[in-house]
């Protein structure tokens, strides 16, 4: 378990590059993630994690540096490439769900896997099987406009987990949760990485950075790593 899944060697993201509004937000970030990591990018708002978590996920592309993915540099790869590279390695988790209104909890779920190759009533059974597996499975018709913010993030979860990804990416999860809802999330998350996947978490909130089970904690400022601790 101790070979780097993730490797980032001189990272490094601008927005709006040469322009008056130019914004560094990763600077020179070299880190490795190792398979079965539970991994958190720690820092304030404006530290530069939600974007270097983005670049982890393939989700933005780096200005300069690179991203080893599993020993193969994914740093320039074309769209389409990448495009298969999220749906097949990673599940995320996005802050605010983005979860489609005016569909229920099980269609969303399965969501992700539109279009691809899997027989829909196995793509069904599977998508019903991750809602029993967190407790959603009472609520599988239901429209998603009318949960609950911890039933949000459950399907949120389920959705993310409906590819079966070797890495779980989540970015600032329990913002706004309360502190039980947010120890029931890191529960969730901790039953998953015990099972091998990688866990990758951006967040601010001493409940997600202080688990005992956090392996790497990884502290950002003002888009570099100020601090690196290891368990």
């Amino acid at each position: 378990m101790n070979d780097p899944i993730i490797q980032t060697n001189e990272l490094t993201k601008y927005y709006n590059k040469g322009k008056a509004n130019e914004v560094l937000a990763v600077s020179g970030v070299s880190i490795g993630i190792r398979r079965g990591d539970f991994a958190v990018l720690k820092g304030p708002s404006g530290s530069g994690k939600t974007t270097m978590l983005s670049l982890l996920g393939c989700m933005t592309r780096p200005t300069s540096g690179s991203i080893t993915l599993e020993g193969r540099d994914i740093s320039h790869l074309p769209e389409r490439f990448l495009t298969d590279i999220r749906r097949t390695t990673y599940g995320f988790i996005f802050q605010q769900f983005h979860l489609i209104q005016g569909m229920s909890v099980l269609q969303n779920v399965m969501l992700p896997l539109y279009p691809t190759d899997v027989d829909l009533p196995k793509l069904k059974k599977k998508a019903e099987g991750l809602l029993e597996g967190i407790g959603m499975m009472k609520r599988r018709d239901f429209p998603v406009q009318g949960l609950s913010g911890g039933e949000q993030q459950r399907t949120a979860i389920a959705r993310a987990l409906i590819n079966s990804p070797e890495i779980v990416l989540a970015d600032e999860p329990t913002a706004h949760l309360d502190t039980a809802l947010s120890r029931n999330f890191m529960a969730i998350m901790k039953d998953l990485w015990e099972k091998g996947k990688t866990v990758i978490i951006a967040s601010h909130d001493p409940i997600v950075f202080e688990n005992e089970y956090a392996a790497l904690v990884v502290e950002m400022r003002d888009g570099a790593v100020r601090n690196v601790t290891r368990k």
